[in-house]
This record gives C-alpha cells, sequence and structure tokens, in this order.
C-alpha cells in the first residue's frame, strides 16, 4: 500500500470536500472513484518536489456508463518511510471527452 496506516487525506472534488485517516480508508476512497469504470488508461503523469510535499499529476481516459471522460487530478504529499503520510487532492472532475 502507498498510504501510511495513519495517512491523513483531504480531497476537493466537484461533490465538495472528502476528507479520510488511515491508508486503507484513503485508498477505498480513491478506487471508489473509477470503480465503476469500463475503461481507464492512464494519459499523462509527472512528479515533482515542492519544498518538503511531492506534488504528483496525473490525467486518465476512462469510460463510465458508455460515455467516455477524461479527469486530472493533482496530489500534494509528505512522504516518510516509502508512504504517503498526508496529503491533498485536487480533482477536475470527470468530465466529457472531446468537447
Amino acid at each position: 500500500m502507498c498510504f501510511a496506516d495513519d495517512a491523513q487525506f483531504r480531497a476537493l472534488i466537484s461533490s465538495g470536500l472528502r476528507e479520510r485517516t488511515g491508508g486503507v480508508d484513503v485508498a477505498a476512497l480513491i478506487a471508489g472513484w473509477f470503480a465503476d469504470s469500463t475503461e481507464l488508461a492512464l494519459i499523462d503523469s509527472k512528479a515533482s518536489e515542492v519544498g518538503d510535499r511531492v506534488h504528483v499529476a496525473y490525467r486518465f481516459d476512462g469510460v463510465e456508463e458508455g460515455e467516455p471522460y477524461v479527469v486530472e487530478q493533482h496530489l500534494y504529499c509528505n512522504v516518510g518511510d516509502g508512504v504517503i503520510e498526508r496529503a491533498e487532492l485536487l480533482c477536475s472532475g470527470f468530465r466529457p471527452r472531446g468537447v
């Protein structure tokens, strides 16, 4: 798992703020966002350091309920002992592809 057992996570998504504590709960929240996707492809990703934090950005093309979408997320996190201890995420929302 990429999250610490006591990870702290906050995400601003199109429907509002989501917060979770604990690696299992954080991973389940993120996995749930993509659970209904019948197709999911990583289109772009990059990582860099911002002071003492790691910035990870990624974009997916997917299909959910027959509708193609694109989504981009930016994650800022503190990493210790090889796992994410704290993270804040900003999401574009699932946007129609090709519009």
